[in-house]
């Protein structure tokens, strides 16, 4: 098409002047022609003749002058039209650019100079190449090959450009291909928009849309469902997929009520949704039971939020919570409050709510009702002897059997520990209670064999209080119960009491001995006494065993027996422990340095010393510090002790006799070691329990077994002590069973200090030549 255009325009000037000839020819011939018709007068003829050519010279110049005064508009237009063109390239706000074929720039006006920072005779030697990003070069040749190739007229990409100062820059390329002339090759016409804050922004959109994405995509207890006013799901994050079941694929599309709204709520969804859509506003939050793909019911705390673009229907963002956790926590702290996580009975707290509402009917109808208090016996032995795991295993084995006992009348509660509560309601006969206690004791004697085959015997103390006959108050008949309890251990366990005035009395003198017994500790006014130990076959004294006094100024001296098992329940035996530690040490080494006969020093040694795991570093300190031969220190530890953490014992043992410490069994023949285990222990000295002595010259049984420990020492290379020896008799007997060594109120009781130090004096002056 532009090259036919270009062929009429060279020959318009020809046809013009074509046709001025064939004209001028006509008019001089036939002119000439009708004159001669015409007019016959020759001097007439030659005048008209002369007007003929007059007017044809007017009729010329007539022509000429349109002709030439349209070719002088047309230049002029044409020259306003140029300077408006070249006004409009160069003081376009776009950058503009005619490039050649090879990417040379042929003309540039300023914009697109300051979009890429150089002048335009820097760009007059470069390539459209040259500027490109190297990542949009490919694209945008093979769009203007295209177009040189004549496939297309004009395309517009993105693309990014290089600024002179090594920037990025995004801009808007438009390509228009320009008509080829005579004198001019292809070319095109570049049209460049700066869009680096359009890009920008849009990056960072995208950016921040991605961000949002994929914030939702990795909430997992939080759902995001996006909906149109009809119920489409149009969004559904990953959160949708755990709590619902439901895939993207799968909820895309599909209605909101078919989904997750469970029947009887769908009518009452539909309008929220049509309010919400008609409104704009979203429906308050709350929480909700919603179903999932298999059927199965969800709690969440459901709000909404509702978006109205312009000109597009409302769309509706629900976000659910996932409240499953949260309802098993909630359920799992509302069972913790009242049960007992073992177990599950009742606790503390349950069991005095339901003792207070039994009290209040107790009160209406004139009934009588007993709480029993139980508590196993032995148990601390049996849980550090195999692990806390089979003192679990045995509390809910006892559990068990308290709840067949209690069956469906009686409301059982575990109060911590080994300790357990009854509530028996209707009393008939106050005896009715007893009944009951012996009744769980029987049950409970019965042996139980527990996981890895360890069988074990059970048996219990219970404490029994009365309403209305010993308290109408709840904590008062606790209080009651458990004092009961403390006297049935008293009287020696496996038996029942009822609460009297006198135990509670007993109760409180308890604490007020543990007070008192701490502060005799801080202030060191426990003391040691020295029981000789006889050699039977040289009478000599060969050591003493330490046992700890208390003498107090207001109650004068407390029984041992009384003080040391308060000791043990509230953990100050491992202060008491060291203290006669400490006095053996310092007190054998001072009569040494005397001059007196060496004696052993036995000291005894509880399980909670064994249980701290640091007894050797405290005994080798100590000797060290004083300066007593350790051979000369004899460590006591019972068969109960030695059969808790039997591989920790053994390892504390081995440690001790690597120093020279001598070691003791005391009170043999009541706990529960056996054979094998004994062989394994690094052991001096067994020491008979007094239980078998005192009746060993009237009780065949206990001189046999006497006997038989004297036997089994011997065999295990052990040398024997008896403790207790009183008489003559006793003594003769031991001396017949070949016992190595005795103690005992025939040779002397306790003594202070210094008069076993007077008795060491006499057996040396004995001694001297």
């Amino acid at each position: 098409m532009s090259r036919v255009a270009f062929d009429k325009g060279n020959f318009y000037p020809l046809l013009g002047a074509a046709i001025y000839l064939v004209f001028g020819l006509i008019w001089i011939h036939f002119s000439d022609q009708l004159l001669l018709t015409i007019i016959k007068d020759p001097e007439q003829l030659a005048r008209y003749q002369t007007y003929k050519g007059s007017a044809y010279v007017i009729l010329t110049a007539l022509i000429a002058w349109v002709l030439l005064k349209q070719r002088y508009f047309f230049a002029s237009s044409l020259a306003d039209s140029e300077q408006l063109l070249d006004a409009t390239f160069t003081q376009a706000a776009a950058g503009m650019a005619y490039v050649g074929a090879d990417g040379r720039f042929i003309q540039l006006n300023q914009e697109f100079c300051n979009i890429l920072g150089y002048s335009a005779a820097e760009l007059k030697q470069m390539t459209f190449q040259h500027i490109t990003h190297p990542m949009d070069l490919a694209k945008d040749e093979i769009l203007l090959q295209q177009a040189l190739a004549g496939e297309i007229q004009q395309y517009t990409i993105e693309k990014r450009y290089l600024h002179k100062n090594g920037q990025v820059i995004w801009a808007r390329l438009s390509v228009a291909i320009l008509p080829t002339t005579k004198h001019n090759q292809a070319r095109f016409l570049s049209v460049v928009q700066d869009i680096s804050a359009v890009a920008l922004a849009q990056q960072q959109l995208q950016e921040s849309e991605l961000r949002f994405r994929v914030l939702l995509d990795n909430m997992p207890n939080i759902s995001v469902q996006g909906y149109n006013e009809d119920g489409k799901t149009l969004y559904w994050n990953k959160g949708s997929e755990l709590i619902y079941g439901y895939n993207r694929h799968e909820a895309l599309g599909k209605n909101l009520l078919d989904l997750i709204i469970p029947d009887y709520m769908r009518e009452g969804v539909q309008e929220a949704i049509t309010l919400m859509a008609s409104s704009g506003e979203p429906r308050a939050a709350e929480e909700l039971t919603l179903k999932r793909k298999d059927g199965s019911l969800v709690n969440v705390y459901s709000s909404h939020a509702v978006i109205i673009l312009p000109d597009k229907k409302p769309q509706i963002y629900c976000i659910d919570i996932d409240l499953t956790e949260q309802k098993q926590q909630e359920a799992k702290l509302a069972f913790l409050a009242q049960y007992d996580p073992l177990t599950h009975l009742p606790n503390r707290h349950l069991f005095a709510a339901k003792l207070a509402q039994a009290v209040t009917a107790a009160q209406t109808q004139h009934l009588q009702l007993a709480v029993l208090i139980l508590d196993l016996d032995n148990f601390k032995t049996i849980n550090e002897s195999y692990g806390h795991n089979v003192g679990d295993i045995l509390l809910n084995r006892i559990a068990e059997k308290l709840q067949i006992c209690c069956g469906q009348q009686h409301t059982l509660a575990r109060l911590g520990g080994d300790e357990f509560a009854i509530l028996l309601e209707n009393l008939i006969h106050v005896e009715d209670a007893a009944h009951f206690a012996r009744d769980l004791l029987k049950a409970l004697q019965h042996p139980l064999v527990l996981d890895f085959d360890i069988e074990v015997s059970s048996s219990a103390s219970i404490g029994i209080s009365l309403f209305p006959q010993h308290t109408d108050n709840v904590e008062a008949l606790l209080q009651g119960a458990d004092a009961a309890l403390y006297k049935a251990k008293a009287d020696g366990r496996n038996t029942y009491c009822y609460y009297t005035d006198q135990l509670t009395e007993l109760a409180r003198e308890r604490l007020v001995l543990e007070g008192k017994l701490r502060q005799a500790i801080q202030q060191e006014l426990l003391t040691c006494y020295y029981q000789p130990q006889i050699d039977l076959s040289t009478n000599q004294i060969i050591g003493a065993e330490l046992l700890i006094r208390w003498f107090d100024q207001a109650q004068g001296f407390i029984a041992p027996d009384k003080f040391i098992p308060i000791a043990e329940a509230c953990g100050l035996i491992y202060p008491i422990g060291q203290l006669v530690l400490k006095q053996a040490c310092y007190q054998g080494q001072t009569w040494l340095e005397e001059g007196l006969p060496a004696v052993r020093l036995a000291v005894n040694v509880s399980s909670h010393q064994f249980s701290k795991g640091d007894l050797q570093q405290q005994v080798a300190r100590m000797l060290q510090a004083s300066h007593f031969p350790a051979h000369l220190l004899e460590l006591e530890v019972t068969e109960t002790a030695l059969m808790q953490n039997k591989e920790q014992v053994i390892d504390t043992m081995q440690q001790l006799r690597t120093i020279g410490i001598r070691l003791a069994i005391d009170d043999f023949g009541t706990g529960y070691s056996s054979l094998a285990y004994l062989q394994q222990l690094p052991v001096d000295v067994l020491k008979v329990d007094r239980r078998f002595i005192d009746r060993i010259t009237s009780n065949e049984k206990d001189r046999q077994i006497s006997k038989a420990i004297i036997e089994l020492g011997h065999t295990l290379g052990f040398e024997v002590l008896a403790e207790g020896v009183e008489t003559a008799n006793q003594l003769a007997t031991l001396k017949d069973m070949a016992c190595d060594y005795y103690q005992g109120y025939y040779y002397s009781k306790p003594l202070p200090a210094k008069e076993f130090r007077q008795l060491l004096q006499q057996q040396a002056a004995r001694q001297q030549p």
